[in-house]
């Protein structure tokens, strides 16, 4: 894949709204992280730039985002962690929706493509947290971190439909290619 000096740009742009996303409302939780509402911006990075800038913006944002706010334990699993959750979704997105997609497909699609990156964000955390204070106080995460990725997904959703309808992937898509 080529990463020409307009899709570097529009990476670091969505990295910055990643991060700014993230640090925006943090509710702590039990492990020591926090519940905030930047996984719509890891769904939307995925989507707006493709599996592997959306992933590269989506890892370095939230990892940013750990370190601008005195959580850097997380950070390098975050970045893995955020990093894998854009890439599939991005992919499922793009794989399976076309700009002439029903709105139903699109937002069928995006439900699953959400719930796998979901499923990928909560078990990520309690391997990492299982490792970092065992596997019973890991698990009293994890109601945190499925509320933030449903809550990520129910943000991004309309984000998606309101993108899609004015033609940003679109625009985005020969923008970045381009160059």
């Amino acid at each position: 894949m080529k990463f020409g000096i307009k899709k570097l740009i529009m990476t670091g742009l969505v990295a910055s709204l990643v991060m700014v996303g993230t640090m925006l409302i943090q509710v702590p939780t039990p492990t020591g992280g926090f519940i905030h509402i930047g996984d719509s911006m890891v769904y939307l990075s995925g989507i707006l730039l493709g599996p592997v800038a959306g992933s590269l913006a989506a890892a370095m944002g939230s990892m940013l985002a750990d370190l601008f706010s005195g959580y850097g334990i997380y950070a390098p699993a975050t970045f893995v962690i955020k990093g894998l959750d854009a890439l599939v979704v991005g992919y499922i997105y793009h794989k399976l929706v076309t700009q002439d997609s029903a709105v139903m497909k699109k937002m069928t699609v995006f439900g699953v493509a959400v719930f796998l990156g979901g499923l990928i964000m909560v078990f990520g955390y309690l391997a990492y947290e299982s490792i970092l204070r065992g596997f019973a106080a890991a698990f009293t995460g994890v109601p945190g971190n499925i509320t933030q990725a449903v809550g990520g997904g129910v943000l991004a959703a309309p984000l998606v439909l309101a993108l899609e309808r004015m033609k940003v992937f679109e625009s985005l898509k020969s923008t970045i290619h381009k160059a």
